[in-house]
């Protein structure tokens, strides 16, 4: 009886001390992954439309009367933005860059027009939506539409985020006076 009684006690002692409290071993990974999770910061990719500066500059001359030149270029400390995915901890925003021209037209060597062109000039006739996320695309000469008497110069302003777009037309007289006319609206 004695055996069988230290036979119980050291069974006893056994058991009890295989429970020490310890986890599992599907519990030990389960708060490696979580700690692993909270050390691990959030990644924010930004990707840029055009990725880096962009500048295009032309020169014409127009019926032999106006000299043109127009210059079209990336704002790089503007954007606007267009998309916002999230992701497990990545955060992925895609930018398109506000572009910007400059125009200086002249006849015979006189500068009879120059400006500094961008959104800001055409938010004041219209005062939709398509303007809170729009920017300038470009500024180009219209040969076709221009004479001997006036200049002709379209203008294409986008709306990145919601994929619209105006186009406007700027005469430009002999004198440099300068008219105005949305030619096509998308927005």
């Amino acid at each position: 009886m004695k055996n069988i009684l230290l036979l119980v006690s050291f069974l006893t002692l056994i058991i009890l001390t295989s429970c020490d409290g310890r986890k599992s071993k599907s519990d030990r990974i389960n708060n490696a992954v979580l700690e692993f999770n909270n050390k691990e910061k959030l990644i924010d990719l930004k990707d840029y439309f055009p990725e880096s500066y962009a500048e295009i500059k032309t020169d014409s001359i127009i019926a032999q009367t106006f000299k043109v030149s127009v210059k079209n270029y990336t704002v790089m400390n503007q954007q606007i933005l267009v998309k916002q995915t999230s992701k497990n901890r990545n955060k992925t925003s895609k930018f398109h860059r506000v572009f910007e021209s400059e125009v200086v037209v002249a006849i015979e060597d006189k500068i009879i027009y120059s400006k500094h062109i961008s959104v800001e000039k055409f938010k004041n006739f219209d005062t939709s939506e398509f303007w809170s996320n729009a920017t300038l695309e470009h500024v180009w000469v219209n040969q076709e539409a221009s004479s001997t008497e006036n200049l002709s110069l379209s203008v294409s302003i986008i709306n990145p985020k919601n994929k619209r777009f105006k186009l406007y037309e700027i005469r430009i007289d002999q004198s440099g006076k300068e008219y105005l006319t949305l030619i096509e609206d998308r927005s």
